[in-house]
């Protein structure tokens, strides 16, 4: 069970951590790959992470404000879900432990000091309280300012979806290919806990992740695994290219929404 510090009913939702900060810079060359039997423009998404839960009554706002982050051009929103409010009354139904692992992960990154709910990290680097709107649009823009590495995805008719990942000779250090399948849309009625009574909407849920490869700065291709069976009326799949800092998530510098 993690400590708390500083928490009241009604407002933000926060924990302290003891971390460090990172700074890391980017520079971004494209190169040109031949196209297959369906390929996309290379992107350049804007990753918007929205760390919540079912248990938290200060979150709703932040949850609704994903469908005005969902219509932003070049803004992929995703909702992960935690689990450290259960105790509260109301086990969310969404959550996942990892997902408390990779808002740790960030806090030691971006050096804030402290994880809470509702928190946004945006490209893995940036953060605001999820239901400040112009926090969070602050933020968009100073991401949106990045340079991406340009992912292209390709969807073979034999070996299914690649992900193509230019070549970049001036390249230090190591990053990691993640693949997060999610749902489109939740409603969940909660029973218990400091929402309890409410029926809430959840956007594009963070349900499982996988790594699938590493990329050092040499142009590559890579085989996306795990879509077998997904059901894109209702499902959804990003790839993004995110840096490993000392072993854990730093800033992503790339990411592909997959559209079939």
């Amino acid at each position: 069970m993690p400590s708390f510090s500083g928490m009241t009913m009604g407002t933000r939702h926060w924990l302290s951590l003891g971390l460090s900060a990172m700074l890391v810079a980017l520079l971004a060359l494209v190169t040109g790959q031949p196209a297959r039997a369906q390929t996309s423009a290379p992107s350049q998404l804007v990753v918007l992470e929205l760390f919540t839960s079912q248990g938290c009554n200060s979150c709703p706002p932040a949850d609704a404000l994903m469908t005005e982050w969902a219509k932003k051009p070049g803004v992929l929103p995703i909702s992960l879900h935690v689990d450290y409010w259960d105790y509260l009354g109301w086990k969310d139904t969404l959550s996942r432990k990892g997902h408390n692992v990779r808002q740790q992960d960030y806090a030691r990154g971006i050096g804030n000091r402290q994880i809470y709910t509702p928190q946004v990290v945006i490209d893995g680097q940036f953060q605001a309280v999820g239901s400040n709107r112009e926090a969070v649009e602050k933020a968009l823009a100073k991401a949106s300012r990045q340079t991406h590495v340009p992912l292209r995805a390709e969807r073979g008719r034999a070996k299914g979806w690649q992900i193509v990942v230019p070549d970049m000779p001036n390249w230090q250090g190591e990053a990691k290919l993640l693949l997060c399948r999610y749902d489109r849309k939740h409603d969940v009625t909660i029973e218990r806990g400091e929402n309890h009574g409410r029926t809430l909407s959840y956007l594009n849920v963070a349900r499982a992740w996988n790594e699938f490869g590493r990329w050092n700065g040499r142009a590559g291709r890579y085989d996306v695994p795990d879509l077998d069976g997904t059901d894109w009326s209702h499902q959804g799949a990003v790839v993004m290219l995110q840096m490993l800092n000392a072993g854990s998530n730093g800033p992503i510098i790339g990411a592909v929404d997959l559209k079939p």
